[in-house]
């Protein structure tokens, strides 16, 4: 029995408070929104504190009344929203080094994306710093009681390195903030100073081991990265949403199906040689007839010609305010040995117009054909990324909606999806197609090479040879490719796993591509499951998820100055 349309308006406000009290925890633990100049560290008190409040959101949404599908999907959400924030406490418990390490991400951020004043970045970065030096003891103290005597030693190791990388981006400040006043840059650099002495120190402290800058930056490929299977069929279902279960079952079948698609639109085109018949080939035939540019200045001018192209078809078939842009930019060089090709690193959607960048990687130009330009100019950019960028910052939905819960997979199986729904915006390249089947093989390989290493057992040295062998990669790349893995355990089987249900359920509800584009945009970052319940919504049904629950902590952009 439906209630009234008066206790209607009460339980949106529920939800509502509710998304609001979820959002707000997430922000603390990660030191982001209000609670930016604030350090959380995972100690005793904080840690049961946090517990206790996780719980209690967690008997608020079990609690929530679910009249009708839209509540119970939102619900859902919610539901996943918190499993996420459980994964979430539970490795800042573990793992207390996470916010020191993480430091030089959050540096380039600053670098590259935060539209503040120069007064405000620095005081941001300053504070920030000032912070780690304040509680080194806490955190010292922390590492040394959640990391047995090994774990300690390869921490050090880590410290140490991290510490080379500050010591580099110290050297950069000037490049990085050229607006900086004297005394800024004096105040920066001195922080920055302190950070790597701070490293240094701490590393000392968790192992008295000499470590040398060699062998800090050796390359074991002979390692394993394998985890306990449990804790890997954790990671995928608490954290991302994907079932190992369901990869087990057809990861071989897909990688073959996905092998043979490439071959089979080899053999049909028109070239004079004969059609490739191994991946080497393929390659080789990709790099001959759409090969890379001849500079990176050459490369981010072709990537900005594609811009303008994708982003004139995106407004086609996407809701999009007029006044958002995106630009392709070099690549931070913290990120080259782990993004061979590009990325999105978002942009300050804060503030008015909407600037996105996406990048591509300068150092390995050499290796990155027309297929990789076209394909990231869509999959990070229109309709991808970016546009799921700027619609969390202007859509009307939950908090958590913007922030995300077990949404990996609908971020990257929607702009995997892109790549082939929108092959025609290059319709007369007549290789590009071939790229697409190589990129969508790529990413089936990238779901049997994540399973080789966490759940299998291989070594890093094999899972470099898989590349090899089934894309044709160049060593160097192979290798960046198998360090994302490293970085992101579980992250790249998203790509193929989100692809394969989203466009599962595209044929089997008979929506159009402009309908079923602007569904996947609106829908947020939400898990599959929360999707799967949304594609089966009347259209009035889904209007209410996106206009009846939306944040009660969002703002509305500020104008540039």
């Amino acid at each position: 029995m439906l209630m009234e349309p008066m206790d209607f308006s009460a339980l949106y406000m529920q939800y509502r408070e509710t998304d609001r009290d979820c959002a707000l925890l997430h922000y603390r633990l990660q030191n982001h929104k209000p609670y930016e100049k604030e350090l959380f560290l995972p100690t005793k008190e904080t840690m049961e504190a946090a517990w206790k409040e996780w719980k209690s959101l967690k008997e608020r949404v079990e609690s929530l009344e679910e009249p009708d599908q839209v509540f119970a999907l939102v619900k859902n959400h919610l539901r996943d929203f918190l499993d996420s924030l459980e994964f979430s406490l539970q490795d800042t418990e573990k793992n207390p080094e996470g916010i020191l390490l993480g430091f030089q991400y959050e540096l380039q951020g600053v670098i590259r994306c935060d539209r503040r004043s120069d007064g405000e970045r620095c005081a941001a970065l300053t504070r920030r710093l000032d912070l780690f030096r304040e509680h080194q003891e806490t955190l010292l103290g922390l590492m040394k009681e959640k990391k047995t005597a090994k774990e300690q030693g390869a921490l050090s190791r880590s410290l140490r390195r991290a510490k080379l990388d500050m010591e580099r981006e110290a050297g950069r400040l000037r490049e990085y903030f050229p607006g900086f006043t004297e005394e800024q840059q004096k105040a920066l650099k001195t922080a920055m100073d302190g950070f790597c002495l701070q490293l240094e120190e701490m590393a000392s402290s968790l192992s008295a081991e000499e470590v040398s800058q060699e062998e800090l930056l050796r390359d074991d490929l002979s390692r394993t990265v394998k985890m306990e299977p449990e804790a890997y069929r954790s990671l995928l279902k608490k954290q991302l949403g994907v079932s190992l279960e369901e990869l087990l079952s057809w990861y071989k079948e897909e990688m073959e199906k996905t092998r043979a698609e490439v071959f089979k639109i080899a053999s049909e085109l028109d070239i004079p040689e004969e059609a490739p018949k191994t991946m080497q080939g393929v390659s080789d035939v990709l790099f001959r007839y759409a090969g890379p540019c001849g500079s990176a200045e050459e490369m981010y001018a072709r990537a900005t010609g594609y811009l303008k192209r994708t982003r004139a078809i995106a407004h086609e078939y996407v809701r999009l305010p007029e006044d958002e842009s995106c630009r392709c930019v070099p690549l931070p060089e913290c990120y080259k040995d782990s993004y061979p090709w590009g990325g999105y690193e978002g942009g300050d959607f804060s503030v008015r117009p909407f600037r996105g960048q996406m990048f591509l990687n300068q150092y390995n130009y050499q290796n990155i054909t027309d297929g990789w330009i076209k394909m990231n100019t869509m999959h990070e950019a229109y309709p991808g990324h970016h546009v799921q960028y700027v619609r969390a910052a202007t859509d009307t939905t939950p908090e958590t909606v913007k922030i995300g819960a077990k949404q990996v997979p609908i971020g990257e199986g929607t702009c995997l999806r892109t790549e082939r729904a929108f092959t025609f915006i290059f319709a007369e390249d007549p290789f590009f197609p071939l790229f697409v089947a190589f990129r969508r093989h790529h990413t089936s390989v990238r779901v049997y090479v994540d399973l080789m290493l966490y759940y299998f057992g291989a070594t890093l040295e094999e899972a470099v040879q898989i590349y090899e062998k089934e894309l044709g990669f160049d060593r160097v790349t192979a290798r960046a490719q198998v360090q994302a893995h490293q970085n992101s355990p579980g992250y790249f089987t998203c790509y193929y796993y989100g692809m394969k249900k989203i466009c599962d359920w595209e044929q089997a509800y008979g929506y159009t591509k402009w309908d079923y584009t602007e569904l996947l945009f609106a829908a947020g970052s939400v898990s599959m499951e929360t999707l799967g319940r949304l594609v089966k919504l009347s259209p009035e049904d889904r209007s209410r998820y996106y206009t009846k629950f939306a944040s009660l902590l969002m703002e509305p952009a500020k104008q540039a100055e």
